[in-house]
């Protein structure tokens, strides 16, 4: 086969696997583009498969945990000034998180954490992510 014809046909597996991600996340209640950042942070990432699964969830979860704590503390403390320290803080924990190995996939963190603000701290972006990141994996095999 050449290689247009190897790029369309992939062209074409995606298509129909992101069709299909949709249509399962639109009726089971799943963020549809929670699903494709999960995706984006799969094919980011510097290993692929099982090997590269520990580094890539835990630094997904970890951008995701720092949202969430952002947008708990946003709760009590609605002030712009606490918003602006949290984002510093939180901005440099993620990229100095990067120094060791299980978070070194810093870009996953950040995909985590911008997801979970973009849900608004919907909590459903957690299962959402995930499936993305298995969407991922099947879509490195066609």
């Amino acid at each position: 086969m050449n290689r247009t014809a190897e790029v369309l046909l992939g062209a074409l597996a995606t298509a129909l696997l992101c069709t299909i991600w949709m249509f399962f996340a639109n009726h089971t209640g799943l963020l549809g583009w929670g699903g494709f950042a999960g995706c984006t942070a799969y094919f980011a990432a510097p290993k692929k498969g099982l090997r590269g699964l520990p580094v890539l969830l835990a630094c997904v979860a970890s951008g995701m945990l720092y949202a969430f704590g952002c947008l708990y503390l946003g709760k009590y403390f609605p002030d712009e000034t606490i918003g602006l320290a949290s984002t510093c803080i939180i901005t440099f924990l993620m990229c100095a998180g990067g120094k060791y190995r299980l978070l070194a996939f810093v870009p996953g963190a950040f995909i985590g954490s911008f997801s979970s603000f973009a849900a608004g701290g919907d909590p459903m972006v957690i299962p959402s992510i995930l499936a993305g990141l298995l969407l991922g994996d099947r879509k490195s095999v066609v």
